[in-house]
């Protein structure tokens, strides 16, 4: 079956398009949760409130993805990794709202202030700004971290961390 919009049908329907996109993802101030956790057959759940709730670092920084420097601020990941002993992996994948995902060495997470961005500039990061959570590595206090292999593991939208 084909619909079709006429007049102020398609109005009314490109208004309600437009207020959902602006709505917050599932975690977003909520008790669902926005971020889980996995290590083998165990699994935590994080809500947005949860993350929230962790020590934050601001990290202030250029990325292939943003114009100039931006502050960004999050907790560290090393602290949302001890959550569940993923601090102890040698590896571990970061998943997307959309699917992709990337494999980073926790070594990363020790060396650099990596952090699980929740804001830029003051303002909480949307899923249409690259959030809830976007993984931001301060790329602009290490020369090594221009590098296109990290540049490429500044995934946003994450949902799901687990062990490899």
């Amino acid at each position: 079956m084909r619909f079709r919009l006429k007049g102020r049908h398609w109005a009314r329907a490109a208004l309600l398009l437009a207020v959902a996109s602006q709505a917050p993802m599932a975690g977003a101030g909520t008790n669902e949760p926005a971020l889980v956790l996995v290590r083998g057959p165990e699994a935590v759940e994080l809500t947005l409130g949860e993350l929230d709730a962790l020590p934050k670092k601001t990290i202030v920084t250029e990325n292939e993805f943003a114009d100039g420097q931006v502050a960004y601020r999050g907790p560290l990941v090393r602290d949302v990794l001890e959550r569940l002993a993923l601090d102890q992996t040698e590896k571990v994948r970061l998943l997307a709202a959309n699917d992709y995902y990337v494999d980073i060495p926790t070594s990363d997470f020790m060396t650099y202030d990596v952090i699980l961005a929740m804001e830029a500039d003051g303002r909480e990061l949307s899923q249409r700004e690259m959030g809830p959570l976007w993984l931001m590595y301060p790329i602009s206090e290490h020369a090594e971290l221009r590098d296109p292999t990290y540049i490429q593991r500044l995934i946003w939208q994450v949902i799901r961390i687990e062990s490899l």
